[in-house]
């Protein structure tokens, strides 16, 4: 299996690791072991990308709560190294692979790169700790915030290791969806606070990943998606900072100018090396994701494309982005609860902006539409979910006040309008 190749890579590096710490350099064994860790590199067939936020080490897609015993010295090394993060081709060789661990052995600090292996940071500080914050509180964003901040701050610089460190908080973030909800479960429950905008890039990844991985995209498009949604706020740090602050409903002129940021955002992605060749997606999400399904948003289509539909992408975004806005504190407006929350969505699936299926998929990825929770009608009835319907969650069986059971999905013209905090 493509893991366990993986795994012996890893296990012939840290043999590597732990060889050089015995033998002075250019020795036999140094070599021999090096060369079997560049023979498993080959084999691998692919660069190798390992991740290390706080104890926890991300290799490729897997995060390693348990270390294998040969890997151990060398994780450690690694991280008394001040090391994040380490790229390594797929030529690399084992002359290349000496030269890396002998710079680990010397316990040299700072950054190393050779045209074939890459080693440093994410960010070059650490978030400070004397101005903590509510998510101090999710100890399972700590790790990726700080990284999330410097990212933005790099892309919205045009930095082209802005977008280096966007991957691999997306790597980050794909790994521990697909062992757990760990981070989606705080995003979800503790949003009673206000967020600046690397906060709310961070959540709306979070939530468009987990939302394409239930929609059953591939692997890779689903790191995508998350990338693409880690930065499509972006073009919002073009705009008068008053106006992101502001404690009251923005006028019309100030309405104007934010729904100039889709705009601003495509322009600092295109210009950013790598994005335009490499993820063409970016600035499509950053552009279209407030358009609309039905084009009723911003930017404004063109009659002549009012029959375009939007990328699957930026669908998925518009509605983790809604979602995540509603359930944050605005200077003019406090949090709302998930059941308000997932009403709005509700109303702006059945009016089109949103689009039905992937707000159907989101509502029950959270949790939502399951038996017992009270819903209104679009009669105004207060029902009962009594079950869902899994071909479309948006038309369950639900019982009425008097006790008879409706099949929604039978009923073209009934629909849920409203989801009530209470369950029955």
């Amino acid at each position: 299996m493509r893991e366990d190749t993986l795994d012996y890579f890893l296990n012939a590096l840290g043999a590597l690791f732990r060889t050089r710490r015995i033998f002075p350099p250019g020795q036999r064994q140094v070599r021999l072991a090096a060369r079997q860790a560049a023979q498993r590199l080959s084999v691998w067939g692919g660069p190798i990308r390992i991740t290390l936020l706080g104890d926890e080490a991300i290799i490729e897609e897997q995060r390693l709560e348990i270390l294998p015993s040969s890997f151990k010295a060398l994780f450690q090394s690694l991280l008394e190294s001040g090391c994040e993060r380490v790229h390594i081709e797929a030529d690399a060789s084992a002359a290349d692979l000496m030269d890396w661990i002998d710079h680990l052995v010397s316990r040299r600090k700072g950054p190393y790169r050779n045209p074939k292996i890459v080693a440093g940071r994410l960010s070059l500080e650490k978030p400070s700790l004397c101005s903590p914050t509510p998510l101090q509180a999710v100890p399972a964003l700590l790790g990726l915030l700080a990284h999330t901040q410097e990212s933005i701050s790099d892309l919205e610089s045009k930095k082209p290791e802005g977008l280096v460190r966007a991957q691999e908080i997306v790597r980050a973030i794909a790994s521990r969806l697909a062992l757990s909800k760990e981070i989606f479960d705080p995003i979800r429950e503790l949003k009673d606070f206000d967020q600046y905008t690397f906060t709310h890039a961070l959540n709306v990844s979070t939530l468009s990943s987990s939302l394409a991985r239930v929609a059953r995209f591939p692997a890779e498009m689903v790191n995508t998606i998350a990338l693409a949604a880690l930065c499509h706020d972006l073009g919002k740090s073009q705009l008068p900072h008053d106006i992101l602050i502001k404690g009251d409903i923005l006028d019309p002129d100030e309405k104007a100018a934010m729904e100039k940021h889709p705009v601003y955002g495509v322009r600092l992605l295109l210009d950013t090396p790598g994005v335009e060749s490499e993820n063409p997606l970016l600035p499509v999400v950053a552009y279209q994701h407030h358009i609309g399904a039905n084009h009723s948003g911003y930017p404004k289509v063109p009659a002549a494309l009012s029959s375009h539909k939007l990328h699957p992408a930026s669908l998925i975004v518009a509605v983790a982005d809604i979602y995540d806005a509603l359930r944050t504190v605005r200077p003019y407006r406090p949090a709302m609860s998930v059941a308000k929350s997932c009403s709005i969505l509700l109303q702006e699936a059945m009016s089109g902006k949103l689009d039905r299926g992937y707000v159907s998929l989101f509502l029950t990825l959270i949790g939502v539409l399951a038996p017992g929770r009270s819903v209104v009608l679009s009669d105004g009835t207060r029902t009962v979910i009594l079950r869902t319907n899994a071909n479309d969650p948006l038309t369950p069986v639900v019982e009425r006040e008097d006790g008879d059971a409706q099949d929604l999905s039978l009923l073209s013209n009934l629909s849920i309008q409203e989801v009530k905090d209470e369950t029955a």
